[in-house]
Parts: structure tokens; sequence; C-alpha cells
């Protein structure tokens, strides 16, 4: 059986960590912007998910629609395994120059 090449190694760790995403997610409370609302009035307010995220050199945040939810906390987790993978790939790289 033929030994499978760090690139192919590579590319079955990474087709099976989708969807991935970076980033971070978080719950938060506030107000909306309906006039008489009950949930505001009562001091509760309502549940929004945002996703924080860096795009060029900036912390931006972005809403996340609560369907959603469950899928990006999977891609999170997914890509924080990409980012090991690749830290371990580099290391494997530097193995096997050594072997050479």
């Amino acid at each position: 059986m033929k030994k499978l090449s760090l690139e192919d190694k590579w590319m079955r760790k990474v087709a099976a960590l989708y969807p991935v995403a970076k980033g971070s997610l978080r719950e938060v409370r506030r107000n909306c912007s309906r006039p008489g609302c009950a949930t505001c009035a009562s001091g509760k307010m309502h549940t929004a998910w945002l996703m924080t995220f860096y795009l060029d050199g900036r912390q931006c945040s972005k809403h996340v629609p609560k369907t959603m939810v469950k899928t990006l906390k999977k891609a999170l987790e997914n890509g924080r395994k990409l980012e090991e993978a690749m830290l371990l790939s580099g290391l494997a790289m530097l193995d096997e120059s050594k072997k050479k």
C-alpha cells in the first residue's frame, strides 16, 4: 500500500474540517427599536448573537441569526482545529526535512 504524502494527509484533514471560521461568538442582550415593546419596558431586553473577528487589523462584529448559531459554533470549533493542524503540518515539514 502506498504511503500518503504530507500533502495528501493535509488535504484529507482540511476537507474533513468544513465548515470553518475564525473568530468568536457571544450572546448579548439589547433593546429593540420598537416603541412600546413589553420586553424592553420590563428591562429584560432581547437576546442576540454576535460574531467578533479581525479584518485588516480592525476588530469587527456581525449579527448572527439564531438559525445559524449551531452551524457557526461548529465552524469556529473546526477553525481552531485547522489552526492546530497548520502548526502540526509545519512541524511535520521540519521533521521531514531532517530525514533528507
